[in-house]
C-alpha cells in the first residue's frame, strides 16, 4: 500500500459513495442538530467530588478536639510566645530538658497562629479544610489525565472516606494534601516544565511539617527511574515520562530543600526513627495493621484492590508503571500500619484515574445535580454541630480543672496527658512517644497501665501526688483498695486519687 492509499481510505469513510455520483448526498436526510446543554447543567460526577469533601466536614463538625492536637497546640503557642523553636522537653517531669527534634514543629506554629488569627474555626479548616483540598487535588489530576467526571467522582469518594478515617487536627492532614498536590504538580510538569521549579518550595514546607516528606522524595525517585526506562513490561508502561535531566535536578534540589529547617539533617533521623521504632508500633494503634472489622477500612482497601485486579485481568489497556509501583508500595505499607491508608487511597486514585473502567460518560450533564447536591449537603451537615475548638467528650475537662488548683505531680493516661500539656500540668508521658522510647519511662508507664507490677513503687519514685484515671479500669479498682490512695474527685468517666500514704488507716 502506498502512503496515499491510507488517506484515500479515510476519505471514503466520510465522503459520499463514488458510485452514486454524489446523488445520495443530496437525498440523505440532514443530521439532527446536537443537543444544547442546558444552562447550569453539571456532570453527575460532581456529586462524588462534593461528597468526598463533605464527608470530612461532617466528621469535623460533629467531633471535638482531642489527643495529639493539644500538644501540637501547646508547643505552637510556646514557640510563638518565645520566638524560637522548641528543641527540648518542657512538658514532662520524667525526661524534662531532653533534646527533642521533630519536623512537626511547623505544624504546631501553623495551628497556634491560625487559632490566634481566625479563632477556633481554624480547627475545622486544618482538618476538614485540608481534607477537601486533598480531594480537589485528586479530582483535578484525574481530569487532567483523562478520567471522566463519573469516575473522578467515585475516586473522590474513595479519597474522602480514607482521609476522614484519620481526620484530626494533626500534621498528617497537611501531608495528605502535599502528596496529592505533588502528584498533581508532576502531572502538570509534563505539560509545562515550569511546575518543576515549584517542587523544592513544597518540600521546604513539607520537611517542617511532617516526616512523610520522605514519601514525597520517594515519588521523585520514581520519576527519575521512570525517565530512564524506555522499555515496556507487558502492559506496564511509562506514559509521558519526564526528561531525565530535569527529573534528576528536581530530586536533588528538593532533597536539599528539606534541609532548610531548624534541625538540618536531624529531621531525617527523626522521621526514620519514628517509622522504624518497634516500641511505637507495639503501643500506638495507628502503627498497627488495619482492623478489617471496620466496614469503612474494609471498603477503602478491598474495593480498590478488587478493581485493580479486575482491570489487570480483563482489560487490554496499558497500566502506568509509576502509579502502579507507588500504589503497590503504599498498599503493603497500609497492611502493615493503618496510618498509611489515606496515602494509599491518594496513590491508588492516581493509578485508577489512568485505568478507568468507565471509558465513556454514560450520563449527560443535568440541572438535576443541583437539588441532589442540596440534599447531600443537608444530609451530611445537619446538626447539632460541636462548637469549634471545644474539647471532645472523651477529654476530662472538669477533672483537669480541679487538678489545676492542686499542688503535686499528676499521673494520667497517655491520651489525656496531651490535654494536660495544653493546660500546663507536667506529665509522665504524652503523645510525643519517640521522646520516651529510649528511656525506662514508657516501659514503666505500661507496667502501671496494664497493672503488671505493683504501681506504688513507681508512683512513689516519681513523687506522684495525684492519679487521674478512667473509672472501672484495673488501676482504678486497685487504687480504690490501696490504703495509700484516697478518691478526691469522681464522675461517671473519671476518678482522681490523692496519695495520703501511711496517714490513712483501714
Amino acid at each position: 500500500m502506498e502512503p496515499g492509499d491510507a488517506v484515500q481510505t479515510v476519505d471514503r469513510e466520510t465522503a459520499p459513495d463514488d458510485h452514486d455520483g454524489g446523488r445520495e448526498a443530496s437525498t440523505a436526510s440532514p443530521e439532527a442538530p446536537p443537543r444544547r446543554r442546558l444552562p447550569g447543567a453539571l456532570p453527575v460526577g460532581i456529586i462524588g467530588v462534593v461528597a468526598g469533601c463533605l464527608i470530612a466536614w461532617r466528621s469535623a463538625l460533629h467531633n471535638g478536639v482531642f489527643d495529639d492536637t493539644y500538644w501540637h497546640w501547646a508547643t505552637g503557642n510556646w514557640m510563638l510566645d518565645h520566638h524560637r523553636v522548641l528543641n527540648h522537653d518542657i512538658y514532662s517531669y520524667t525526661v524534662a530538658g531532653h533534646s527533642w527534634i521533630t519536623p512537626e514543629w511547623g505544624y504546631g506554629v501553623l495551628l497556634a497562629e491560625s487559632v490566634r488569627l481566625i479563632g477556633p474555626v481554624a480547627f475545622w479548616l486544618l482538618s476538614a479544610g485540608l481534607a477537601s483540598l486533598t480531594v480537589l487535588a485528586v479530582a483535578l489530576r484525574s481530569r487532567l489525565v483523562g478520567a471522566g467526571w463519573t469516575w473522578t467522582g467515585l475516586l473522590c469518594v474513595e479519597t474522602g472516606v480514607a482521609v476522614t478515617i484519620s481526620l484530626d487536627d494533626r500534621p498528617q492532614m497537611v501531608s495528605y494534601f502535599f502528596l496529592a498536590l505533588l502528584l498533581l504538580m508532576m502531572t502538570l510538569a509534563r505539560r509545562r516544565r515550569g511546575w518543576l521549579y515549584a517542587t523544592p518550595f513544597l518540600f521546604v514546607l513539607w520537611a517542617n511539617m511532617h516526616g512523610s516528606f520522605l514519601l514525597g522524595l520517594g515519588v521523585l525517585v520514581l520519576e527519575v527511574i521512570a525517565s530512564l526506562v524506555h522499555r515496556r513490561v507487558g502492559r506496564v508502561v511509562v506514559p509521558d515520562r519526564l526528561s531525565t535531566k530535569p527529573a534528576v535536578v528536581t530530586l536533588a534540589v528538593s532533597a536539599l530543600a528539606t534541609l532548610v529547617n531548624p534541625f538540618g539533617p536531624g529531621v531525617y533521623s527523626s522521621a526514620l526513627g519514628v517509622t522504624f521504632n518497634s516500641t511505637i508500633r507495639e503501643l500506638i494503634q495507628e502503627w498497627q495493621s488495619p482492623n478489617f472489622h471496620d466496614f469503612a477500612i474494609l471498603a477503602v482497601v478491598v474495593l480498590p484492590v478488587a478493581i485493580t485486579v479486575a482491570f489487570l485481568a480483563f482489560s487490554r489497556e496499558d497500566v502506568p508503571a509509576l502509579e502502579l509501583v507507588l500504589a503497590s508500595f503504599l498498599l503493603v505499607s497500609t497492611l502493615d500500619a493503618v496510618r498509611f491508608l489515606p496515602y494509599f487511597a491518594i496513590a491508588w486514585s492516581a493509578l485508577a484515574a489512568r485505568c478507568s473502567p468507565l471509558r465513556r460518560e454514560a450520563v449527560r450533564p443535568t440541572i438535576l445535580v443541583w437539588p441532589l447536591l442540596a440534599v447531600l449537603g443537608l444530609s451530611l451537615l445537619q446538626g447539632p454541630w460541636w462548637a469549634a475548638g471545644t474539647p471532645a467528650a472523651s477529654v476530662p475537662v472538669n477533672a483537669v480543672r480541679y487538678l489545676e488548683h492542686q499542688p503535686g505531680r499528676v499521673f494520667s493516661t497517655y491520651l489525656w496527658n496531651d490535654y494536660l500539656d495544653y493546660v500546663g500540668i507536667r506529665v509522665f508521658v504524652d503523645g510525643r512517644t519517640e521522646l520516651y522510647t529510649s528511656t525506662p519511662v514508657l516501659r514503666q508507664y505500661l507496667e502501671v497501665n496494664d497493672l503488671t507490677t505493683n504501681p506504688d513503687p513507681i508512683l512513689r519514685a516519681y513523687g506522684i501526688a495525684y492519679v487521674l484515671w478512667p473509672t472501672k479500669s484495673a488501676l482504678s479498682l486497685y487504687l480504690a483498695e490501696d490504703r495509700n490512695w484516697r478518691v478526691v474527685w469522681r464522675s461517671h468517666q473519671v476518678l482522681i486519687f490523692h496519695y495520703v500514704g501511711a496517714s490513712r488507716h483501714p
